[in-house]
């Protein structure tokens, strides 16, 4: 009978103890001599983390939502700060504050896996199973500077352009030589006048102090414009105040009222007004520059909205039945109302045969951990009625140490542009993946079911330790990642066709089972809040009838 006239007919008998399986892992052996193919397609998103900071583990804050502010300045960008007390120095404005505008952040992972399985029955009790999972990861993440375009203060320095670059330092050189040539011919009549015999020194004599006082001035004035503005054969800072603001006017009179005082030496050598400031602004497409451009001294190569693809890790297991009820009777345990237990444990290897990440890339989502692992489970199926049953799972990986490239320093969000990176061997060493899994399922007639689960995951301390980088031998210190843990819940419905098959009434063994998972939270680090769909298709050879 088919399914589609199994429903209409309204036969909703209950037909044996566990006639669809469901989510999660089970201990149901493969029949002997036969086998299993899986097809399955995952879909991992996430654009959201759980809060370390909050106890309760279940606050969610957006991911990347730390980066997100309306003055992106030096407490993202602290190698700014010498060129923001250098504006202020310039300016007179004493709490300047360097922004380059209003930062809109939207992190979003999405990560699409393909599994591949072969399952084969080596005994009634033993089996064997390979498993090659092709993944494709994408980083969605928009970070949106200055959006309007009013809502920066500083852009970018003239000096370092490609077409305005040589202009500019000139501009600046120029200016720099004058005030250094003005000091230089004040310091020189300070001391002449130091002698009392000295002529044309009554400006001088009249305030020696103040005179000193303009020396002290126009050095400040030359270090913070070198420091912001650069010279005449470099640029200073990656930003400088945008040509025509107020800031900008403040700078143009601090240095009209040093030429000024000079001039009432005699001195007349400050004939420019102003360095050369800035006339193009960051937008919204800023933040690659920032993160890419060796003036801001970050070292990225990439930033977001960036797809890898390829095979994930491999694992090559086996599955050994210790207890079973059904004495591993794929017909009885189909058709049969009597209640039982069954346990397997499951052993194997996985192969690290994922890409390393990507460290010249600040959001790479990898495919996989790439390391070679020590794979171990145990599951216990219960069978309480005919149309009631629940497996309980125990997964172990146990990762093998290695070596890898990382990039120094380890930085949080809030940091991520906070420092040049060096990229550095490193033996790193993962801490043991745990996952305890509970998984009822409720049986509706011979073609569908009903299932659920609830799963914790924990992830080992894992601990990175970088080859030395100094002549002295002297190494960086030892990176840590704390362990962390993550509540999951998950519901599934399962269509099959192996009891049915097993009587003889359908013409192929399947299985089709769809389940939605659903993070319910997290602690102990930043957890993302990872919702998953998965379809998954399995298809039998060899499957016995009655």
């Amino acid at each position: 009978m088919s399914a589609l006239v199994w429903l209409l007919s309204g036969r909703w008998t209950i037909a044996g103890a566990q006639a669809v399986a469901g989510v999660g892992d089970d201990a149901i052996p493969i029949p002997k001599g036969g086998y299993r193919l899986l097809i399955a397609g995952l879909w991992n998103d996430h654009n959201a983390v759980y809060d370390p900071a909050k106890p309760s583990g279940r606050a969610r804050r957006p991911l990347l939502g730390t980066l997100a502010t309306p003055n992106f300045g030096t407490e993202f960008l602290p190698q700014l700060s010498a060129a923001q007390d250098g504006i202020r120095g310039l300016s007179g404005v004493s709490n300047f504050a360097l922004s380059l505008g209003t930062l809109e952040t939207a992190g979003e992972v999405r990560q699409s896996i393909a599994p591949i399985a072969v399952d084969y029955g080596v005994t009634r009790r033993v089996s064997l199973r390979l498993l090659v999972p092709y993944a494709e990861s994408r980083d969605a993440t928009q970070l949106l500077l200055n959006r309007t375009g009013v809502t920066a203060n500083v852009g970018a320095n003239p000096a370092f352009g490609a077409g305005t670059g040589a202009q500019a330092r000139a501009t600046n050189g120029a200016l720099v030589t004058q005030i250094e040539q003005a000091r230089t011919r004040l310091a020189a009549e300070l001391a002449r006048c130091g002698n009392p015999s000295a002529t044309g020194c009554e400006a001088i004599n009249a305030n020696p102090a103040g005179a000193q006082a303009l020396l002290d001035r126009a050095q400040r004035t030359r270090a913070n414009l070198v420091t912001v503005y650069g010279d005449a054969t470099r640029g200073g800072a990656p930003v400088v105040p945008i040509n025509g603001s107020t800031v900008h006017a403040g700078i143009v009179s601090t240095i009209g009222a040093l030429r000024t005082d000079f001039n009432a030496y005699g001195i007349t050598t400050i004939s420019s007004t102003a360095p050369a400031g800035a006339t193009t602004i960051y937008g919204p497409a800023g933040m690659p520059v920032v993160a890419s451009d060796t003036a801001f001294g970050v070292g990225y190569e990439r930033l977001g909205d960036t797809r890898r693809a390829g095979i994930g890790d491999i694992d090559l297991s086996a599955t050994v039945l210790l207890h079973d009820t059904f004495k591993a009777d794929q017909v009885r345990r189909l058709l049969s109302p009597t209640r039982g237990v069954r346990s397997a444990v499951t052993v194997g290897w996985r192969f690290g045969t994922a890409g390393a990440d990507r460290t010249e890339d600040a959001f790479d989502v990898p495919i996989g951990e790439g390391a070679n692992a020590l794979l171990l489970r145990s599951t216990t199926d219960f069978l309480w009625s005919r149309w009631a049953w629940a497996s309980a799972t125990v997964r172990i990986v146990q990762p093998i140490g290695d070596r890898v490239a990382i990039a120094l320093p380890v930085r949080d969000e809030a940091g991520m542009f906070g420092a040049p990176i060096t990229v550095r061997n490193a033996a790193r060493t993962l801490g043991t993946r745990l996952d305890l899994e509970v998984s009822p399922r409720v049986a509706l007639g011979q073609f569908f079911g009903l299932s659920g689960g609830l799963l914790l995951r924990r992830w080992g301390t894992d601990r990175y330790d970088p080859a030395a980088i100094a002549t002295d031998g002297s190494a960086p210190a030892s990176v840590v990642v704390g362990s962390r843990t993550m509540r999951a819940a998950a519901v599934g419905v399962t269509f099959s066709t192996l009891a049915s098959y097993a009587r003889g009434r359908s013409r192929f063994p399947a299985e089709v089972l769809y389940t939605h998972t659903s993070s319910l939270g997290g602690a102990g680090g930043v957890v993302p809040a990872v919702a998953a769909d998965r379809l998954e298709l399995r298809v039998y050879t060899g499957f016995p009838r009655r």
